[in-house]
């Protein structure tokens, strides 16, 4: 908009000052060439189409070229209207066509007043104008390019934002379908061992009931079938209950205890643990996140910080869960900490649940994962 008001006050200002200099009938025709070129430059701004913008600048090049020529040397300065146009919206060998030529027109333009003082500092303005107008067109491109690529940016973002959150919607139904289909298979086994031996033992006892007054004997025999049966549905039911609960091993396999254990036994490193606020069974995708990123936090200290002492915390809050590890190593520079291989696996497996991770370079340096939980 900027560039475009200085183009009208090029023309307009020299325009009015000829009008002042020449003789009044003279200065009239150019009033009508002054609008007629202003006509002309509004019309390339808004309907010359931009295939045409070179031509249709070449032809007001030739028209002002000719007012310069005959109007007197204010109206050089029309030069630099023109110059405006091509040297923003073109680029490549047309650009530097135009503007070889216009500065061979610029040289025509001075033939009636050969004044070497003028033509010296009017080519000086013009190419230094036309370098002027190189760089804005070199910056305005720049930014656009800059504007786009931060579009694409910001739509790769959302697109990876989506892409974890489907990641966590799928990784959430498959947890839940896995509890369906264990529920049902439990509820299978039930329905057709237990509840079909319940029913049998029902109609058994039933039936000893009602023979038991007139034949006790076979009541007895029927009574004695029924304990015998109850006790193989009672060793079902125990061995059921068995498959269910899984062995120590798999419990433990990712158990921030059991962890603490080991490290403190292999490496000799004192380890403290606590637990705040209220407990919580968590899913195992969130068990295997603290455990990893525990494991890996206790490993950066013991190699990089060579630390001797660490603290592990692990506090239940009502919308997550919060991991922090502190050590009293090395606490390393903040500006100069980058994430390696072991601060990006800490963090990618965080955010594939939706969680953050922090960490402090303060008098202790300390790492943070916080896990959300899902109702």
């Amino acid at each position: 908009m900027l560039i475009a008001l200085i183009r009208y006050l090029l023309i307009l200002l020299p325009a009015i000052g000829a009008v002042y200099i020449l003789p009044l009938s003279i200065g009239g025709l150019l009033t009508f060439h002054v609008l007629l070129l202003l006509a002309w430059a509004e019309l390339r701004r808004a309907w010359v189409p931009r295939g045409l913008q070179l031509f249709a600048a070449l032809l007001e090049m030739l028209y002002v070229t000719w007012l310069a020529y005959s109007y007197g040397s204010l109206m050089l300065l029309c030069h630099l209207s023109t110059l405006s146009t091509y040297m923003r919206h073109s680029e490549g060998s047309p650009r530097w066509f135009l503007l070889a030529l216009q500065f061979v027109l610029l040289q025509y333009s001075f033939w009636p007043r050969p004044l070497p003082e003028l033509q010296w500092g009017g080519s000086l303005l013009f190419l230094s104008a036309a370098a002027l107008l190189h760089n804005v067109s070199n910056a305005e491109k720049h930014k656009l390019e800059q504007a786009v690529l931060y579009d694409e940016l910001r739509r790769k973002a959302n697109e990876l934002d989506a892409a974890k959150n489907r990641v966590l919607e799928y990784a959430g139904k498959v947890e839940h379908l896995a509890q369906v289909e264990e529920r049902n298979r439990i509820s299978r086994e039930i329905h057709d061992d237990l509840g079909h031996r319940l029913i049998r033992l029902k109609m058994m006892l039933e039936a000893a009931v009602k023979v038991g007054p007139t034949d006790p004997d076979k009541g007895l025999e029927l009574t004695h079938q029924v304990l015998s049966q109850l006790s193989e549905g009672m060793e079902k039911l125990r061995f059921t209950v068995r498959k269910l609960k899984p062995e120590e091993r798999e419990v433990n396999s990712y158990s921030l205890s059991k962890l603490i254990e080991g490290l403190a036994a292999e490496a000799q490193i004192s380890v403290r643990y606590e637990v705040k606020g209220n407990p919580m069974q968590l899913y195992p995708s969130l068990e295997i996140v603290l455990y990893r990123n525990a494991q890996e936090a206790i490993t950066n200290a013991l190699r990089h910080g060579r630390a001797t002492l660490v603290d592990i915390q692990l506090s239940y809050e009502p919308s997550a869960v919060r991991l922090t590890v502190t050590n009293n190593g090395i606490v390393p520079d903040p500006v100069r900490i980058h994430k390696g291989l072991g601060l990006s696996g800490m963090e990618e497996r965080a955010k594939l649940l939706g969680g953050e991770l922090h960490w402090d370079c303060g008098s202790r340096f300390g790492i943070t994962t916080v896990l959300p939980l899902r109702s």
